[in-house]
């Protein structure tokens, strides 16, 4: 203007009804949610709570009592520090420390999974358009198979929670308006790095499934377009400030990793890399392809297993599903895609990459390497499919037709939440023990860290290893260092399991000949089922004998 005043138009008031519409939108929406976050819970307590899980809810609750960098503790190779780490410490204050908060976390984390993915697939699309891509999305999640789907998706911290903060990244970016000029307004990368950088923090796969596709993606976008003279370079600023922000992710993790190293924080283990042999490529194309339908809850291999004519007939329906995540990600590589699009289906085919010819695929619970392909697959299958269900009259009858689906599969999830709930693992060991007031002890891993969650810490066990020498000695995954010092704590008996014992006893190799060794000779030895339990006098302390 000449005077140099702007003048902002006022937006006409909101109608009543529109904020009527609105609000029932969002009540109905909240409604969703707690129901789907009410039956993932009753399903994710039909799989039992392990040391994994129990691993991660003792690290909470250290964070809340007095130690948030976690000194002195060993994790594993993905550390979930800024992820399901605090989920579980809010959980934790709420609940307290109990096994149940593995569950909650689930089932909590898989709602934002589908939630999240429902809202990257709708998109900017509104109306029925919009509905129909979010409803699809869901749909294709709705209903996990009962048995490794579960515990894969609905349990203990893994990959499946990585998705989360990815897809609310790229519905961030698909939802930001863009700067003038073709370029990008400078919150948007600001705050993509900052969300890239929180969540590979927790989980190094972030840079498979978001930074490295993210960085791809832009870098290839901008140079086709001043390529093919479409525009000066600088029209593609926002391309260019998303490949900043994904590029430089990568550092500011390795720098926090660093100073909460260097600050006496919690350390990780080295991540296991490596190409499979060739003897092993079939073998990990077998387990990628049953992977792959366990998360889509279509493994119908799995359940015809298990003799259940109901799992089989509940799997072959989920092939649906199936059928329109293949032809949504076919529609994505040979169509024109957006920026979200094309991250997607990158992020997707890098995961599978970096999976079927490594050294993770070892078995059916190795599926939570690529758990992120679900959600992925899922959001472009709304997002290039779900439009095209809209309108016409031969759609109309397909239309009907995958409403009953998606019936069928909300009646799969309830059957699901109302199966049995199963005890967590080694319950009974954990009450045997406290009947006997064996309160500080040690065990191999898979023992240790549940039987003290589940005791709630009444009964504490330390996980052990036998080393190479036969000596017993500490066992550094998932533990504090302080657990093993002996000047604060104390462990007067052992447990192991008996010669013969099935695998899922979670034996440790421990001989009661490697711990006279190392302990010298017990003063009495139980045996409860399947374990030997060796106990010495209360005077001594095993710790100050530990390697």
């Amino acid at each position: 203007m000449l005077t140099g005043e702007s003048r902002r138009v006022a937006r006409p008031p909101q109608s009543l009804r529109s904020r009527r519409r609105t609000a029932i939108w969002a009540a109905g929406g909240a409604a969703a949610a707690g129901a789907l976050f009410a039956c993932y819970l009753g399903q994710s307590r039909t799989v039992a709570t392990g040391s994994d899980g129990a691993s991660q809810a003792l690290q909470a609750w250290a964070m809340l009592h007095g130690n948030p960098l976690l000194r002195g503790w060993w994790v594993t190779d993905v550390s979930f520090y800024t992820t399901e780490l605090p989920q579980y410490a809010v959980l934790e204050l709420v609940r307290g420390l109990t096994p149940d908060v593995m569950h909650v976390g689930g089932a909590m984390t898989y709602t934002l999974l589908v939630l999240a993915a429902a809202a990257v697939a709708k998109g900017r699309a509104t109306g029925r358009a919009g509905l129909t891509r979010a409803l699809l999305a869901a749909g294709i999640m709705l209903a996990p198979q009962l048995g490794p789907g579960t515990q894969t998706l609905l349990l203990s911290p893994d990959h499946t929670g990585t998705a989360v903060p990815v897809l609310l990244t790229w519905l961030f970016i698909d939802r930001a308006p863009p700067g003038g000029h073709g370029g990008s307004r400078w919150p948007v990368p600001v705050l993509v790095w900052f969300a890239l950088t929180w969540t590979a923090v927790a989980d190094t796969l972030t840079l498979f499934v978001a930074v490295a596709p993210l960085a791809l993606v832009c870098a290839l976008r901008a140079t086709q377009g001043a390529i093919r003279n479409t525009g000066a370079l600088r029209e593609h600023g926002r391309e260019l400030a998303l490949f900043a922000a994904a590029a430089l992710a990568i550092p500011a993790e390795l720098a926090v990793t660093r100073l909460v190293k260097a600050a006496g924080g919690w350390q990780a283990s080295g991540l296991r890399t490596g190409l499979a042999g060739a003897g092993q490529l079939a073998g990990n194309a077998r387990l990628t392809g049953q992977g792959l339908l366990e998360l889509f809850g279509a493994n119908v291999f799995s359940a015809w297993s298990s003799g259940s004519g109901l799992a089989v007939a509940f799997a072959a329906v989920h092939l649906v599903g199936v059928a329109f995540a293949v032809a949504g990600v076919a529609a994505a590589a040979r169509g024109h895609r957006d920026l979200i699009d094309a991250v997607l289906l990158t992020g997707l085919v890098l995961n599978l990459a970096a999976y079927l010819p490594g050294v993770q695929a070892v078995n059916i619970a190795s599926t939570r390497e690529i758990a992120p392909v679900l959600p992925f697959a899922a959001a472009l299958a709304g997002r290039r499919l779900g439009g095209r269900l809209v309108g016409g009259r031969l759609l109309g009858a397909l239309r009907y037709g995958l409403c009953a689906v998606l019936a069928g599969y909300a009646a799969m999830l309830g059957y699901g939440a109302a199966a049995p709930p199963s005890p967590p693992q080694y319950a009974d060991l954990a009450a045997w023990l406290a009947a006997r007031h064996l309160t500080d002890g040690l065990s191999g891993y898979h023992q240790a860290n549940i039987v003290t969650l589940e005791s709630g810490g009444g009964v504490t066990l330390r996980a052990v290893m036998r080393a190479a020498d036969g000596q017993v000695g500490a066992y550094t995954w998932n533990a504090a260092g302080a657990w093993f010092d002996p000047a604060w704590h104390t462990a007067n008996f052992l447990v192991l399991t008996a010669p013969g014992a099935p695998a899922a006893t979670g034996g440790s190799g421990i001989t009661v000949a490697d711990a006279t060794a190392t302990f010298g000779r017990p003063a009495r030895t139980y045996r409860y089922r399947e374990y030997v339990i060796l106990t010495w006098p209360r005077s001594e302390n095993l710790l100050a004998r530990l390697r």
